[in-house]
């Protein structure tokens, strides 16, 4: 770690030389990594997400940041326009995306999108009546979602487990509006296939 040859470190310590990661902790010969800030970890992402869809900075970066307005703003329709080409960027043939299962897999393209423009995620976010796949929260908003894979009843399921279990209810006492959204997604990783407001 202390050497300034990155090259056969690998890129966890090429990270940390950077800064962008930082020891969090040590115990017993072993160093724990993290993420230092926030500030760190959205520039990080956006660095990430130009290599998962393997797009010019340029053509990304104006997709997210429509993204990013049309989710300060409410527009929904917009929102899923720019989140449908950024899902529909990343190839499948990532070995590592490969291999997972498929709605883990969305879940993890969606999370580092919307980290990468800067809103605050938390992904599987367990409640007292059960797990939200994701919550995303911007400056006026708190975006609630439940992902489905086509194939699992889709839509139809996401907006009767959003409703059952009243994901949108511990968010109420915040002076950000809730907005609940189902996703549909497509089980042979061809993206998003429709979404809805509940």
């Amino acid at each position: 770690m202390e050497t300034s040859d990155v090259t056969g470190g690998g890129a966890e310590l090429f990270l940390y030389q950077s800064g962008y990661l930082t020891i969090k902790s040590y115990t017993e010969g072993i160093y724990m990594l993290g993420i230092p800030n926030y500030e760190v970890r959205k520039a990080l992402y956006k660095i990430v997400l130009p290599a998962l869809t393997m797009q010019s900075n340029a053509q990304v970066i104006t997709t997210q940041n429509m993204l990013l307005y049309s989710l300060n703003i409410c527009n929904i329709p917009e929102a899923m326009k720019c989140l449908k080409a950024l899902i529909a960027d990343v190839p499948y043939s990532n070995k590592k995306l490969a291999s997972m299962d498929m709605e883990e897999r969305y879940r993890l393209i969606m999370s580092t999108i919307f980290n990468a423009i800067g809103c605050r995620v938390e992904v599987e976010k367990m409640i007292a009546t059960g797990r939200i796949d994701m919550v995303v929260q911007t400056t006026n908003y708190i975006y609630v979602l439940e992902l489905k894979l086509s194939n699992n009843s889709g839509i139809d399921a996401a907006t009767e487990q959003i409703r059952a279990k009243q994901y949108a209810e511990p968010f109420k006492a915040d002076k950000r509006k809730v907005v609940a959204l189902v996703i549909e997604l497509d089980e042979n990783g061809k993206g998003l296939v429709d979404w809805n407001e509940v």
